[in-house]
């Protein structure tokens, strides 16, 4: 299967496959590594090391002007993947001319500086433990009139650091950090001995051109990328961005566990796709502010959106998007889901839902509590001896009343209990609610009724001839922004930052029906958008 599809948008040769014809008839060198068929079409032998390199050599001169000698018995880069890693560093950092990076090990063609230094006019340090690359890797630099932009720097094998030490000072500062480790331990593992290829995998395309001093280092390309990520814990803010390639996808486990201990919090993997092979990058920083893509291959994986036909009558409104799309919006702010108005046409509306806790799970169980306490509780009359009820009046809500029967009442739920009293006997209150310092004051009453209420802190002197009102009320309310949004007119989003919830919701009519959906965009788990589906059917499902 290939994997083109997944390349990076702005890889050049996503939608372009080079044209082996073209770059035959134009390099000899190239068209010496080729066949022709009957029908004219040209094909490359990518087991053959030699047409590898030729391949490399005449692509590098035909797309980017760049004149690179490889030696034999070298790694031979392909541009696809180096290019993939260059646009991902682009996607976190920008594509702004003048960026310094760290390219470690970067081999005799020293790819990744010619590349970067040519299409964005980044700077290099690029450093190199094997004498040959370094030979090489200076020459291709010099030819190529970039050594202002590219200083080699040969290290030790025996270095225990990666990155030099002396290419700082106290003021040196480098935007990121690239590499390709080995990504071999021993000699067994590269050849494949240790990891064999299942029966029903097909052989690799293309040849291994790496020297055992490229492919292979103590611990493997886990031991290797572990190494940075010690050594960052020292350097820190000295390089903004760490980022290295993997070759395996089981690496990442371990690195990022290793990252979790290191207390290392911002960090991401992506995916390299090419051709029929993959390759994984790994990223990680001490810059808060840098923001990581997300990763394209993985979007394919996205389910389709949670889809439900909304019923006629729901609501009790005219079945029309518009309409339907405001009772929706009400039960979600009736919950505390914050909603953003996207997009509005004649038959279509969306809606950004922002959740910053579970607030829709167990309605049942709160619907029946609130039933519970709103029914009113039935004492026998003391006159008559028969059953009544007496049932506050919505402004006599927080009272404390001392009524000269037994008579006493129901309150709702939402009411703040504070104090009855029967016969002198506190009967119903909720001390932790009551204010220790509060004062009682005589309120004018009917009958042989007397009624006492508790005056909270901070409350003026109320008003005999008006009822009571909480402390609540008298908090100045914030005004109501206007939030209808006409045909095509975007607010600005002012969803919360924090939240365990984002989704879309979209309504749009579907022939004679309207069409409801929920897209996960992000949060701690996408059984929650599930959840919010399911109160909302609830809902829209009762008449």
């Amino acid at each position: 299967m290939t994997l083109n599809k997944f390349m990076h948008p702005r890889n050049r040769y996503k939608n372009c496959k080079p044209s082996f014809l073209e770059l035959a008839l134009k390099y000899p060198e190239f068209r010496a590594h080729t066949t022709q068929d009957d029908s004219g079409k040209v094909f490359l032998d990518f087991k053959n090391a030699e047409a590898l390199k030729a391949l490399t050599t005449c692509l590098l001169k035909e797309d980017f002007n760049l004149s690179v000698d490889l030696p034999e018995n070298r790694l031979v880069p392909t541009l696809p993947l180096r290019l993939n890693y260059i646009h991902w560093l682009e996607d976190i950092l920008g594509t702004d001319a003048g960026k310094w990076g760290i390219d470690i090990g970067t081999g005799a063609s020293c790819i990744y500086p010619l590349l970067a230094a040519t299409m964005n006019k980044w700077k290099f340090l690029a450093t190199e433990a094997d004498p040959e690359n370094v030979f090489y890797a200076t020459n291709n630099v010099k030819n190529n009139g970039l050594q202002d932009e590219i200083h080699v720097h040969q290290v030790s094998r025996d270095d225990v650091l990666i990155v030099p030490t002396n290419a700082f000072n106290q003021t040196t500062k480098f935007d990121f950090c690239m590499c390709n480790p080995p990504f071999f331990a021993d000699h067994m593992e590269a050849q494949a001995m240790t990891k064999t290829r299942s029966v029903d995998r097909p052989e690799a395309g293309s040849v291994s051109t790496a020297s055992p001093q490229e492919c292979i280092a103590q611990g493997g390309e886990v031991g290797f990328i572990r190494q940075m990520i010690e050594e960052s814990t020292v350097l820190r803010e000295k390089i903004r961005l760490y980022t290295s390639m993997v070759g395996k996808k089981s690496s990442l486990t371990q690195l990022k566990e290793e990252l979790r201990q290191q207390k290392i919090v911002n960090f991401t993997s992506t995916e390299f796709c090419q051709g029929k092979t993959m390759r994984w990058g790994i990223a990680w920083t001490y810059d808060q502010t840098i923001i990581f893509p997300r990763s394209m291959f993985e979007s394919r994986k996205e389910k389709p959106p949670l889809q439900f036909v909304v019923p006629r009558g729901a609501g009790g409104v005219e079945y029309q998007v518009h309409e339907i799309a405001a009772h929706i919006r009400g039960l979600l702010e009736s919950i505390k889901v914050h909603c953003y108005q996207g997009k509005k046409a004649k038959s279509y509306s969306s809606l950004t839902l922002t959740a910053v806790e579970n607030t829709w799970c167990h309605q049942r169980r709160l619907r029946r509590q609130q039933r519970n306490i709103e029914e009113p509780v039935i004492y026998p009359s003391q006159d008559t001896g028969h059953s009544s009820a007496h049932v506050l009046d919505p402004s006599d809500t927080g009272h404390s009343i001392n009524i000269n029967g037994k008579q006493t009442v129901g309150l709702k739920e939402s009411v703040k209990y504070q104090d009855i009293k029967l016969n002198g006997k506190r009967t119903l209150n909720e001390p932790d609610r009551i204010p220790p310092n509060s004062k009682k004051i005589k309120v004018k009453s009917t009958g042989s009724d007397k009624i006492e209420q508790e005056e909270k802190p901070g409350i003026e002197q109320i008003n005999e001839e008006k009822p009571p009102i909480l402390q609540a009320e008298l908090q100045p309310q914030p005004t109501q922004k206007n939030t209808t949004v006409e045909a095509g007119e975007i607010l600005s989003d002012t969803s919360p930052k924090d939240y365990i919830l984002k989704c879309v919701l979209r309504l749009k009519r579907s022939e004679e029906q309207v069409l409801l959906e929920l897209e996960w965009l992000d949060g701690s788990s996408r059984e929650l958008m599930h959840q919010v589906m399911t109160f909302l059917k609830n809902k829209l499902v009762q008449r």
